[in-house]
């Protein structure tokens, strides 16, 4: 983990915009207020699909008028939210060999697009939340670590519609327990907007911790890797999301039917 951290450092001191403001993983107290006006404003690109803005700043309040096993709609966004990095990818190194290389693809565990795709087929939304810092660009393209991480998604195959696709950055680089932090702002100024998180996905103890901040369940937080299990989540066994997906997503309600 450690040199996991040191290879990253190094290389943002090449890659790290000259107006970053620091990296020193230390403001999340204002990383998710950020990141969520940044994916609302008209001007930055902030969310996927091409969208200019984001799915829940319209009218936060005009939902379908119905209710159901997903819950009342009329007040309410179900939806999930999931991790990038060894959660969608197969290691927290393939981001990092991006950065280095910004023609590499990052490998992505099997079966994460179909998954997240089954539950936006079912009228859930999907927030697409990871540290990744808005200040970081790929080596050799240049390209903002926002504008990559979208086309990976889209590339591979995971839902980016822009009415109800969400993607949030870090303003800044975070770690460890300011990572947890951030996830945790972040999540509850979404659910601020309306967003329910009914279901969630990570690998790591700071999306536990992130999570759970923000009062998920942790009987529907799952989580993969080495983690997997801890403090009471849901453990997906194995290196990819195949069977996780045909025994779980058939259990889960469609959205306000």
């Amino acid at each position: 983990m450690l040199a996991r951290f040191a290879c990253l450092a190094l290389l943002l001191t090449a890659c790290a915009s000259d107006d970053s403001g620091g990296n020193d993983g230390t403001d999340s107290g204002t990383a998710a207020d950020t990141a969520v006006t940044a994916s609302a404003t008209d001007d930055d690109g902030g969310t996927l699909g091409g969208s200019e803005t984001g799915p829940a700043t319209g009218d936060a309040t005009a939902a379908d008028s119905s209710s159901g096993a997903a819950g009342e709609c009329a007040t309410e966004f179900p939806a999930i939210i999931t991790d990038i990095d060894e959660t969608l990818t197969l290691s927290d190194g393939e981001f990092l060999m991006q950065l280095a290389d910004g023609t590499y693809d990052p490998l992505e565990r099997e079966g994460g697009a179909a998954m997240v795709t089954a539950y936006a087929d079912l009228g859930y939304r999907v927030l697409y939340l990871t540290a990744r810092s808005e200040t970081l660009t790929t080596a050799g393209t240049d390209e903002p670590a926002r504008d990559a991480t979208m086309r990976w998604l889209v590339e591979h195959g995971y839902p980016t519609d822009e009415a109800s696709t969400t993607l949030i950055l870090a303003p800044s680089l975070v770690f460890g327990d300011d990572a947890a932090a951030y996830k945790t702002e972040a999540l509850m100024d979404m659910q601020s907007m309306g967003w329910r998180f009914d279901y969630a996905y990570g690998n790591a103890d700071s999306d536990i911790a992130g999570y759970d901040g923000a009062g998920l369940d942790k009987a529907t937080t799952f989580i993969i890797g080495p983690e997997a299990g801890n403090d009471g989540t849901v453990a997906v066994e194995g290196e990819d999301w195949l069977a996780h997906t045909a025994e779980h997503l058939p259990t889960v309600p469609a959205v306000c039917e």
